[in-house]
């Protein structure tokens, strides 16, 4: 049976749509986005690394220089646990609106990362399979590695970038097994995408390395 110019026309227009649109990940030179304190710039890598749909970064990520760890971890999937709350993670631009792991709507812009806790009371518990989440911040409310000092102080300030006031959150995870190769795409959950990401980190003044997933795409059970 032949197909129709028209028809045959829109299944390869719908093919060669679905191929652009591949998520990919890519690794480039790329100073701190202009928007970013210096204060914060100065401490992070002078690349971004991209979540790409077909040609269009939708996430760009430039992580600290050094995260600085409470203690050596472990294992790779003790990291996270060695992170002290509130710690300067990097920056990330979203280059359009997303929806976080609460399923609030993110505004398309420039935020700073923040490590957060989840509380441990009856409003969350449940809520999340690990406690650890990348917080949000609107970049200007952020000039400061060491500037936000509270934990009400960080979620006041990301909840400046949701309309709910609830904080911008995604999830972090423990790496599956001792991580691989990084950065990688993953899917660790059902309905969950993931980056894995591979960090370097000090602890009390040694080199190590912190290794966990971000959930970019998938929220929390209801």
């Amino acid at each position: 049976m032949k197909l129709p110019g028209i028809a045959l026309g829109l299944c390869i227009a719908t093919l060669a749509s679905l191929h652009a649109a591949e998520t990919a990940l890519k690794t480039t030179d790329s100073q701190p986005p202009k928007e970013a304190a210096e204060a914060l710039s100065k401490v992070l890598q002078p690349k971004a690394i991209q979540v790409v749909q077909g040609d269009k970064p939708t996430f760009q990520f430039w992580w600290r220089s050094a995260i600085p760890l409470k203690a050596a971890p472990e294992s790779p999937a003790k990291g996270l646990a060695a992170l002290e709350e509130l710690t300067f993670l990097g920056v990330v631009s979203l280059s359009e609106g997303h929806r976080d792991y609460k399923d609030n709507e993110i505004p398309a812009g420039t935020y700073s990362i923040r490590f957060g806790l989840q509380p441990q009371d009856g409003d969350h518990l449940g809520t999340a399979e690990f406690p650890y989440f990348a917080v949000l911040i609107p970049i200007k409310a952020d000039t400061d590695p060491a500037g936000i000092k509270t934990y009400k102080a960080m979620v006041k300030a990301s909840g400046k970038a949701t309309a709910t006031g609830h904080p911008a959150v995604l999830s972090l995870r423990p790496p599956s097994g001792d991580g691989g190769e990084a950065p990688k795409l993953t899917a660790p959950a059902e309905d969950h995408k993931a980056i894995l990401f591979k960090l370097p980190a000090t602890a009390a003044g040694a080199a190590a390395d912190l290794i966990f997933e971000l959930v970019y795409e998938g929220k929390y059970k209801s």
